[in-house]
Formats: C-alpha cells, sequence, structure tokens
C-alpha cells in the first residue's frame, strides 16, 4: 500500500511539475502587444506563476516531511508492539486469502 501511495504521489508531483513548466513555456512565449492592459496581464501571469511554483516547492516539502514522520511513527509502534504488529499481518493476511479462495 506504502508503494502505491508512494508511487501515486510521485506521479502527482510530476503532473504539477509539468503544468507549471508549461506555464512558464507559455508565459515566455507570449507576444507582449506593447499595450498596458497587455503588459499588465503579462506581469499578472509573471506573479501568478511564481507563487505556484513557490506554492509546489512548500507543498513538496510538507508532503516528503508528513512521509518521513509517518514512517518513524510507523517503525516506532512496530518496534514498541511486535506482537500487535504481526498479529493485524496475520489478520490481513487471513483475509486476502479467505477473499481469494472465496472467488475461485
Amino acid at each position: 500500500m506504502s508503494g502505491r501511495y508512494e508511487a501515486e504521489r510521485t506521479a502527482l508531483m510530476q503532473d504539477v511539475k509539468q503544468l507549471l513548466k508549461d506555464a512558464e513555456a507559455l508565459y515566455q512565449a507570449a507576444a507582449d502587444d506593447g499595450t498596458q492592459e497587455g503588459k499588465a496581464l503579462k506581469e499578472k501571469l509573471k506573479s501568478q506563476l511564481e507563487k505556484a511554483q513557490q506554492q509546489y516547492y512548500d507543498m513538496e516539502e510538507s508532503v516528503i516531511e508528513r512521509t518521513r514522520q509517518a514512517a518513524s511513527q510507523t517503525n516506532d509502534l512496530v518496534h514498541s508492539k511486535p506482537y500487535h504488529a504481526m498479529g493485524v499481518a496475520a489478520v490481513v493476511g487471513l483475509l486476502l486469502a479467505a477473499l481469494l479462495c472465496r472467488g475461485r
């Protein structure tokens, strides 16, 4: 389950990163027609793009930190109560086996 979460998180972060790159490329390619409104719009787009990039980096750092904390807490729990962890793993294994055998 952790691997699936990690894969989905990585895919989402890559999608967001690509979106930011595309938006930056669009900003660079935007034609400046010389009007005051065009300049104002381009500056607004630039500030919004910078804000989105900063939010992305903050979000990425936050997700990494929360993942590390969750892994640390899980590790501490397993080490402090190993028999509980083995019991939960056994119950999950039995449930999966029952579901797989039932499908036959």
